[in-house]
């Protein structure tokens, strides 16, 4: 008489060795893409927040500036190139790879060093734009980069 033995039974895990390396796989090119996109736009959030700040402290800057200096169109074109070059330097500090395009300061609707002789500004206004890329690489901004202005307004305050 022959007895019959019940077959062994054999977990489902020994059948799925190797399924989590497979999920990795498949999963980690979406993991990374969310992951250089999510450091992207706090690079940019960020490049726009110091863009903003460097434009306000250059108007700032202009603002209070003394009338005296205002007046004369020599002292006050020389007030708007140091105002340029407080923007140039904030902005260098935050990254190599930002350019600065144009920076443009207006006393009034005009340049700084165009105001008649004798004639205060009521407003001050620094506004300019820089080219960001991306410096890991992942995203592609084209070829000029992805543009972020700055526009920012202050009354004069030596009216």
């Amino acid at each position: 008489m022959t007895s019959s033995r019940p077959t062994r039974y054999r977990p489902p895990a020994c059948r799925q060795q190797g399924v989590a390396a497979i999920e990795l796989v498949l999963l980690l090119p979406v993991l990374m893409a969310f992951m250089s996109l999510s450091v992207f736009t706090i690079s940019v959030f960020w490049h726009y927040t110091i863009v903003q700040k460097a434009a306000q402290n250059a108007a700032h800057y202009l603002s209070t500036v003394s009338a005296s200096e205002m007046m004369s169109p020599a002292s006050a074109d020389a007030a708007g190139t140091l105002a340029q070059a407080i923007v140039r330097r904030q902005i260098a500090e935050i990254s190599t790879a930002a350019e600065v395009a144009r920076i443009d300061v207006f006393c009034d609707d005009s340049t700084c060093g165009g105001l008649a002789a004798g004639r205060v500004p009521s407003t001050v206004r620094v506004k300019f734009s820089i080219s960001m890329f991306d410096p890991s690489g992942f995203i592609d901004v084209g070829w000029y980069g992805l543009p972020i202005s700055a526009n920012y307004t202050m009354r004069y305050v030596g009216n």
